[in-house]
């Protein structure tokens, strides 16, 4: 195996823990065109921009389930692919409705011409794996993704090493680091002292947000030495497997898990009935309904993947503290930049607090009510997070744990 699969311990098949998580930015509308063939999902050819000079490349997405409209991960990567459009490029998308559409789809792309393809979330991982053997000239990227060289024991210099391919390009985004920001400033803005996290499943590109979460409330603890420390609800990062106890939507991994945002209500109500006044839900549309009904509650959402702010819109967003932003669309327009320029891959992208590929958004709406104290601890703690005196995985269990749970500098 060759595409990292650093995982909790779950009972299901790999093949199926790996799913696109999220909710983000609100993209350009796709345009519309003739199906692409080989595959039951949907393709749209785009056209290039009027006031672009043609660029000889097609560039081209092929997104998870949860889709367009998500308001967060796949809108992401269409935004990327939107601006390479509007640079000249030709592109073509395809659209999973589950999970046994990826290879199709991958390869209604390749069939199509496409010569760099994105694929969105760890659900694609052994369709993206298998094209990319099958298609050396094509340039690859997934996103959430990172290639583990060193094989299935993450141990170097063993048999089964598995050396990166020269046509992939791994964009995996520490958004532990923007998370434990966002977990501090809720440790310092909460009135109740509980504050809920859940996520659609368990895998790094969802739990590194709420170990990064746990950490910063840990480190908020730590710092103030509050009465009563602040607690988290649904996610236990002490523990070595804390999806034993954690809250999850679970699921197939289709839209039953990413797209109900009834279900994400659910989760809200429960958290509200247990006194937690702010959530940060890591559950793709789903955890849409979670910020509604916060909003409805009078209580507060910290977003994922974006600045959910700006991609929800009023009245809900009003419930929106902050995000904890993935900068996706800005490493998918990157990478078709770097591709067609000849670069095919052969070497990850890791999106970090010190090359702003995560980030924490503007506070909107709660700017006034944060003390200019509390900026001035984030900002700190943002400068010890780059500068490597503060660390996600010292507040999340072993150093093994963290490993295992994709946090690295343990």
């Amino acid at each position: 195996m060759a595409i990292s699969r650093r995982l909790l311990g779950l009972g299901a098949s790999a093949a199926l823990i790996f799913a696109a998580c999220g909710t983000g930015t609100a993209s350009t509308a796709p345009t519309t065109g003739t199906p692409a063939t080989g595959g039951p999902a949907s393709a749209a050819p785009g056209t290039e921009a009027p006031s672009a000079a043609a660029v000889n490349w097609i560039a081209c997405v092929a997104f998870d389930t949860g889709g367009l409209g998500d308001k967060g991960f796949n809108d992401l990567a269409m935004k990327g692919l939107n601006d390479a459009k509007a640079l000249g490029f030709t592109t073509f998308f395809s659209e999973a409705k589950g999970s046994t559409d990826y290879a199709n789809n991958i390869q209604s792309l390749v069939d199509k011409g496409c010569q760099s393809i994105v694929t969105v979330g760890f659900l694609q991982a052994d369709a993206t794996k298998a094209a990319v053997a099958a298609n050396p000239d094509i340039a690859f990227a997934q996103v959430d993704t990172a290639w583990n060289a060193c094989g299935p024991d993450f141990v170097c210099g063993n048999a089964d090493d598995t050396p990166q391919p020269a046509n992939f390009t791994g964009l995996d985004y520490q958004v532990d680091q923007s998370s434990m920001l966002a977990g501090y400033l809720a440790a310092s803005f909460t009135k109740t002292g509980k504050i809920g996290t859940y996520a659609g499943q368990a895998f790094p590109g969802t739990t590194r947000f709420m170990d990064g979460l746990y950490a910063g409330i840990q480190y908020f603890n730590q710092q103030k030495n509050p009465a009563t420390p602040v607690k988290l609800i649904g996610w236990d990062a002490s523990q070595q497997d804390p999806t034993k106890t954690a809250t999850l939507v679970g699921g197939s991994g289709g839209n039953d898990t990413w797209s109900n945002p009834t279900k994400g209500k659910q989760f809200a109500q429960t958290f509200l009935d247990n006194g937690v006044d702010i959530v940060h839900p890591v559950a793709g549309g789903t955890g849409n309904g979670t910020i509604e009904t916060m909003h409805n509650a009078g209580k507060y959402a910290i977003g994922v993947d974006t600045d959910q702010y700006i991609s929800i819109g009023p009245p809900t967003n009003g419930a929106l503290l902050t995000s904890s932003q993935k900068a996706i669309d800005v490493s998918v327009l990157d990478f078709f930049k770097s591709s067609s320029q000849g670069n095919l891959g052969g070497k990850d992208y890791v999106g970090t607090l010190a090359n702003n590929g995560v980030l924490l958004s503007p506070f909107h709406d709660y700017d006034s009510q944060i003390s200019q104290a509390t900026k001035d601890e984030l900002a700190a703690l943002k400068d010890a997070i780059v500068g490597g005196s503060v660390k996600v995985c010292s507040f999340i269990g072993a150093p093994a744990d963290a490993a295992a749970r994709g946090i690295p500098g343990c």
